[in-house]
């Protein structure tokens, strides 16, 4: 997530100019209704269908606008054409998707529609102006009051457009459904400063109805970069029923070596238990607190009850090569202030801090990361050298070939850094907006694929880029 550029050219005039300003009306009313019995069990935990496979893919697409939409989706473009070692492609074994910001609609539109995504998705959306409903004039006085009371654009805007376009009625429970992947949609509690993760238990925690949520508004929570957008709000039902965190997460909300990213997810689940404190959680780009989208994956981690989780059992019982791929559409350094006295400029300096926040939250969500899976492998190891002979018959029909601690769980990331320099810095030009021309967004398109073909293509004799 980085600030585009009519929101950094609103900041100065809206500083000078915000103690005159009265308030403008914003439509941001909570749309989440209340549940009177909290459902804890884990929504999707097939993510797929019953074909057993070797390997197993999951993803997780940063933000940034429509360049991290267009390249995510030329991820899965790639994906779509790189043979599975025991046929079919790569797609097809893509069981988990997290997404945040502008690789949230990539990660959502997938999980609605499957590989039928493939086929118009661009059209849809990447060559589409997501703006066109957007308040983007800087120096209007209607907007300057907006931007003053929180946000320049509410529901009228970028959730009424995505609805229209893109996801129409569609619902959270709308991406729980057999032949689908686990898609996670994350955006940040600007008041507990922690990722939101739109998933079963964050809603159980304020006796909400996850599955009725429309799909449009948790994009557009995960997409609502400050000033720009004002924040989503959620209406907190906590005194409508009761709610105890699971046994395994309350046990890692009090362990001294669960990781702070996951132990402040799991404080501002106990936090909403308090209706009167917390009534209205406020919702603003996911991005703020993780660009990469990596916290709600080790959540479910923490959450798991058996050492397999969240794949299923019998996927943890047939896997051999678990392959995580972070897909980073992050932007380059911009400006050349540091070859001179003089600088950064304000547009520049903003951009600079808000870069700095996100590429140090993510790095560290990173490094998180690939410890989790790290202990995860061992723990699957263990648990696969703990089976029977007949439970593993009874998933793979047979013992024969079976090697129980035969699996490997990879962390890569991918990113325009991987096409070199020269090409590397042309798409870091892209600006983070939700319209781009054309070319950009075939450039950015094809970006995506040529990754691919470079993480998962041939390699040259004892080489291995993984």
């Amino acid at each position: 997530m980085s600030l585009p550029a009519f929101a950094r050219r609103a900041l100065a005039p809206l500083l000078l100019a915000a103690p005159l300003l009265g308030c403008a009306s914003i439509d941001n009313a909570p749309v989440n209704r209340p549940s009177t019995l909290p459902k804890l069990t884990q929504a999707n935990t097939l993510a797929g269908d019953d074909t057993l496979r070797s390997t197993i893919v999951a993803l997780a697409f940063s933000g940034g606008g429509t360049r991290a939409s267009a390249f995510s989706f030329g991820v899965l473009k790639g994906l779509s054409e790189t043979p599975a070692p025991n046929g079919g492609a790569l797609i097809d074994q893509v069981r988990f998707v997290s997404g945040v910001s502008g690789g949230s609609v990539t990660a959502a539109y997938f999980g609605l529609k499957g590989r039928a995504a493939l086929s118009d998705f661009e059209s849809r959306f990447l060559y589409r102006d997501a703006e066109e409903s957007l308040r983007t004039q800087v120096y209007s006085v209607g907007n300057l009051m907006r931007a003053a009371d929180g946000g320049v654009n509410d529901r009228s805007g970028l959730p009424t457009w995505l609805e229209k376009n893109l996801f129409g009625k569609a619902t959270l429970k709308d991406l729980s459904r057999p032949g689908r992947p686990v898609v996670w949609i994350n955006a940040s509690d600007i008041y507990s400063k922690t990722p939101f993760v739109f998933e079963p238990v964050t809603f159980a925690a304020i006796c909400s109805d996850w599955e009725s949520y429309p799909l449009s508004e948790a994009v557009a929570a995960s997409a609502a970069v400050p000033i720009v957008f004002a924040p989503v709000v959620i209406q907190n039902y906590a005194k409508k029923c009761g709610f105890k965190l699971p046994d395994e997460l309350e046990a890692q909300a009090h362990a001294r070596d669960t990781s702070p990213i996951v132990k402040s997810y799991l404080k501002a689940l106990q936090d909403y238990r308090d209706a009167d404190k917390i009534k209205f959680v406020k919702l603003l780009d996911g991005g703020l607190t993780d660009n990469w989208g990596l916290s709600a994956f080790n959540v479910q981690m923490a959450a798991a009850r058996e050492p397999w989780r969240p794949m299923t059992k019998a996927d943890a019982i047939s896997v051999s090569d678990f392959q995580f791929i972070v897909v980073d559409a992050g932007r380059n350094v911009a400006g050349d202030w540091t070859k001179t006295l003089e600088g950064p400029n304000a547009q520049e300096l903003l951009d600079a801090v808000a870069d700095t926040a996100v590429d140090s939250a993510v790095r560290s969500s990173y490094e998180v990361m690939r410890l989790q899976m790290k202990l995860w492998e061992q723990r699957l190891k263990q648990w696969r050298c703990s089976l029977s002979p007949e439970e593993v018959s009874q998933v793979r029909g047979s013992t024969d070939g079976w090697v129980c601690d035969a699996v490997s769980i990879r962390l890569d990331r991918v990113s325009f850094e991987d096409l070199g320099t020269s090409r590397a810095a042309e798409l870091g030009r892209v600006p983070t907006r939700f319209k781009l021309s054309p070319d950009q967004v075939k450039m950015t398109v094809d970006a995506g694929e040529a990754v691919i073909r470079r993480v998962f293509g041939p390699k040259p004799e004892g080489r291995d880029d993984r």
